[in-house]
């Protein structure tokens, strides 16, 4: 029993390190400044997207076999490899390339404050970063224990005094909410958490932790990987609760269009000077450190596997890092611009994928998953021009294709794509029934 404790723990804490990286700890603050008196009802959008929703990939996982061929079979053959792909692009935009430079700007800097502008310094200790990152994921097998036993306890206390000093010193009253619909706006604006995603593709990673640690008959493995997807909930929970009532008391002081880091950094210095910079700094570090070597070891062993090992692990992870450093030296503002629209286009996907891998005892056969991704892919793909057309970044507007959207339910919410995807379940389904094929014949039962 207390070996099986211990093993949850260290595979808990790993998952939440992986899952907390540079987006989660600046975007809970700024949902809860807009949320304001509206905190409660913020966190419960906050969690479902961004806690439950990337813990159910490992269930998801772990149902189809514990490996992503299984998971996105029935989707098609080449899923998996256009899944790969589209993650290593996203990652290279706003993975490590974006954690590296919140940790450096946010966290070093609010430790060394006469940094701040320091261009040549900046790019001086990017490098060093990604120096640690090459070091800690040079031997994969290790990644989870590495971030579970060493790096994960410090993060974890840094964050648990942060969240504490805010709950017990709140900076003032919660103002009135900045947005109609709480709900909708903090479980889309969790999509930027990129969790669903990171959870897609680190589950595999965890799943065979749990094997080497013994836990290989079915029954064992599924009580661990639970008992351990409990403890990084619960680490997450209070975490993203905290910041994010940390922002919703700082509501009144605060636009809705502030910097995320520089609102994390002001907040964190109102309710506790100095050393509440100091604690915030060396937790940021950490966290978008652990986060990058989990990003960095996974696109390298995903580039391996789609080149069915024509490219070596150790030369794509120094690759991935230096253009990862390459991206990082734009900075922090010029990174996260373009994030949403990316996040707006694969989230989605990556919603159906996990949500149908959680049931897949009772979705009735592959059908129902080509219908559902198909329908969710195209109207997430429309919902990206949307964001960002609204962004500025571009301006294309279609006028029937303006007009068919306003119709889909929810889609005044963003999230106009959840509807077509459930009949595009329901279609699949009936038609590939309708055939009386096989219900996934492309997986060993």
């Amino acid at each position: 029993m207390r070996k099986r404790l211990l093993d949850s723990l260290v595979i808990g804490f790993a998952m939440f390190a992986i899952f907390f990286g540079a987006g989660n700890f600046v975007f809970p603050p700024i949902i809860g400044v807009v949320a304001g008196s509206a905190w409660k009802t913020a966190i419960v959008g906050l969690t479902l997207s961004g806690i439950i929703l990337p813990i159910l990939t490992i269930i998801a996982m772990d149902n189809m076999g514990g490996d992503h061929e299984h998971l996105f079979a029935p989707v098609a053959p080449w899923f998996f490899t256009a899944f790969s792909i589209a993650f290593i692009i996203m990652m290279l935009t706003i993975g490590p390339p974006r954690q590296a430079a919140v940790a450096i700007e946010t966290g070093i800097f609010s430790i060394f404050p006469g940094l701040i502008g320091n261009n040549v310094v900046r790019v001086i200790l990017l490098a060093v970063y990604f120096i640690l990152v090459q070091y800690f994921s040079i031997n994969p097998a290790k990644i989870v224990d590495i971030v579970g036993k060493m790096l994960t306890p410090f993060l974890l206390v840094a964050l648990a005094i942060i969240v504490f000093i805010g709950i017990v010193h709140p900076i003032g009253v919660p103002a009135a909410p900045k947005e109609d619909n709480i709900f909708v706006y903090s479980f889309t604006q969790a999509y930027q958490t990129g969790d669903v995603c990171v959870g897609i593709s680190m589950v595999a990673t965890f799943i065979a932790s749990v094997k080497v640690k013994g836990y290989t008959e079915p029954k064992s493995r599924r009580s661990m990987i639970l008992l351990s997807a409990l403890v990084a909930l619960i680490c997450l929970l209070i975490v993203y609760g905290g910041l994010l009532y940390l922002g919703a008391s700082g509501s009144a002081s605060y636009p809705a269009d502030i910097d995320p880091s520089v609102l994390l950094i002001s907040l964190i210095n109102s309710v506790s000077g100095r050393f509440g910079n100091i604690v915030l700094g060396i937790g940021i570090f950490f966290a978008c450190l652990t986060s990058s070597i989990g990003m960095q070891t996974i696109m390298s062993q995903f580039s391996v596997t789609i080149s069915r090992g024509k490219l070596e692990y150790k030369k794509c992870l120094l690759v991935y890092n230096i253009l990862s450093f390459l991206m990082a030296c734009l900075g922090v503002a010029n990174i996260i611009r373009y994030t949403y629209a990316i996040f707006v286009l694969i989230y989605p996907v990556a919603i159906a994928v996990t949500l149908l891998g959680t049931c897949k005892r009772i979705v009735p056969n592959h059908g129902a998953w080509k219908g559902a991704v198909l329908m969710a892919g195209i109207v997430a793909l429309y919902e990206a021009v949307v964001t960002l057309n609204d962004s500025g970044i571009t301006n294309i507007h279609i006028a029937p294709l303006e007009k068919l959207y306003s119709l889909l339910p929810l889609s005044s919410h963003g999230i106009g794509w959840l509807v077509p995807a459930l009949i595009g379940l329901v279609v699949g389904a009936v038609i590939v029934a309708l055939r009386k094929g096989e219900a996934y014949p492309m997986l060993e039962e």
